[in-house]
């Protein structure tokens, strides 16, 4: 890459709401964390990520309000034993935050390599959320309606996308198509899968407050739970996902069933916007959308393929793709470029989706396009005795085993 086309990447990251500077409360936090990890001896480890030089390259920018949106669409895509104190029932919290009407609390997420992010949610039975992010974006979404909002306060810009093609069986679970739906979806089948597991953790005080602690142990979704005796609701709420990259989420602060004004969670842009609309494809992302992603992403990257499949990296090649394809660097994508990078993020998608049980690996990490005897990814579909392979040359065979290529990284869920 040039030093111009590097200029400019600067200037596309230059418009993320994210705050780069390391202040000293997020040196705190992070002796506030490593001390944690001794304190809390239920927390299993986690391995090192492999992508710490994409956090450590990130670090530096400034994501665009719109590349933020892509990333949470690619989200979209891709959310027992008792031996403590009799006293608290977890039955009771899970019923209780089934029965919630509204709630209210602050998103805290560490992503390894990259500045935390902080972020207020908003949630309104059945199906409404709100997230408001630094930098002025706002981000509505209500996926029974079938559309997704992101408003930028400051620019007056609104990207307004409509999830098109879903299916019917799909439509059954739109009503869990929000962040706060899934969680407690998760919480009520840890309780009822024979295969979770819900381990106490006793008490401690939480910032002057006794909580009872709950490790819920769900495949997929691991989670650790503080919640108060007396009122029988979670009041801070962890999970660790371990990639790569590792992902920390924290959900604290919880209000529930406090009065929310129903036109926070309006779907109608405000006068004065400029709006930019695009269709998402909601159908399941097949292999053949992989390796379209994957072109785009050599296409951008002077023919190396991508760094990593995460979710960052959705971030990383967005930017980099609608520089190549000339996006303008003041005012953000046209609809019809971001169409392209909602092709980008459906392929990331199809890997995001893939079982543990497929033995995904990549190693494409370091690698350019076009050798033909270079693996750089492979998995097992479902029902099937043979691996797919993809090579450099992004042709695929079919193989009894998977391919040995140093450096190949398995990808968990």
């Amino acid at each position: 890459m040039s030093n111009n086309q590097h200029h400019d990447w600067d200037k596309l990251f230059d418009q993320l709401p994210l705050d780069a500077t390391v202040r000293d409360e997020q040196r705190e936090q992070l002796k506030s964390d490593a001390l944690e990890v001794f304190d809390n001896e239920q927390t299993p480890p986690t391995r090192k990520t492999t992508l710490q030089t994409i956090g450590h390259t990130l670090m530096k920018y400034k994501a665009p309000h719109w590349t933020t949106a892509t990333v949470l669409i690619a989200g979209m895509f891709w959310m027992f034993q008792s031996s403590s104190d009799p006293a608290f029932a977890v039955d009771a919290l899970v019923e209780n935050m089934m029965k919630v009407k509204t709630a209210r609390y602050d998103i805290v997420t560490n992503v390894d390599g990259l500045p935390t992010q902080k972020m207020k949610a908003f949630f309104l039975e059945p199906t409404h959320m709100r997230q408001e992010m630094p930098g002025g974006y706002i981000n509505i979404s209500d996926w029974t309606a079938g559309k997704m909002i992101g408003l930028n306060t400051k620019t007056k810009q609104a990207t307004v996308f409509n999830l098109m093609n879903i299916s019917e069986e799909a439509k059954k679970g739109m009503q869990y198509g929000n962040q706060f739906e899934v969680l407690r979806q998760s919480l009520q089948a840890a309780t009822t899968d024979p295969n979770s597991k819900v381990v106490p953790l006793g008490e401690k005080q939480l910032n002057g407050r006794t909580v009872i602690g709950i490790r819920f142990e769900n495949p997929g979704m691991p989670m650790t739970l503080w919640a108060d005796p007396e009122t029988q609701y979670p009041v801070r709420i962890e999970s660790t996902m371990v990639g790569p990259p590792k992902t920390k989420l924290v959900m604290k602060n919880y209000e529930f069933n406090v009065e929310l004004d129903e036109s926070l969670f309006s779907l109608e842009i405000p006068d004065g916007y400029e709006v930019i609309e695009t269709d998402i494809d909601a159908s399941p992302a097949i292999e053949s959308d992989f390796i379209t992603a994957l072109r785009m992403c050599c296409e951008a990257a002077d023919g190396e393929f991508p760094t990593g499949l995460d979710t960052v990296s959705i971030g990383k090649y967005s930017a980099m793709y609608l520089q190549h394809i000339g996006a303008d660097l003041e005012k953000g994508p046209t609809g019809k470029q971001l169409q392209e990078i909602v092709k980008l993020a459906r392929g990331f998608q199809f890997v995001a989706m893939l079982p543990k049980e497929s033995n995904a690996h990549y190693a494409g990490t370091g690698t350019k396009q076009g050798d033909k005897q270079r693996a750089i990814f492979w998995f097992k579909p479902a029902d099937s005795e043979k691996y797919r392979v993809v090579f450099a040359d992004l042709t695929i065979k079919e193989s009894d085993e998977p391919p040995e290529v140093t450096g190949a990284v398995k990808l968990s869920k």
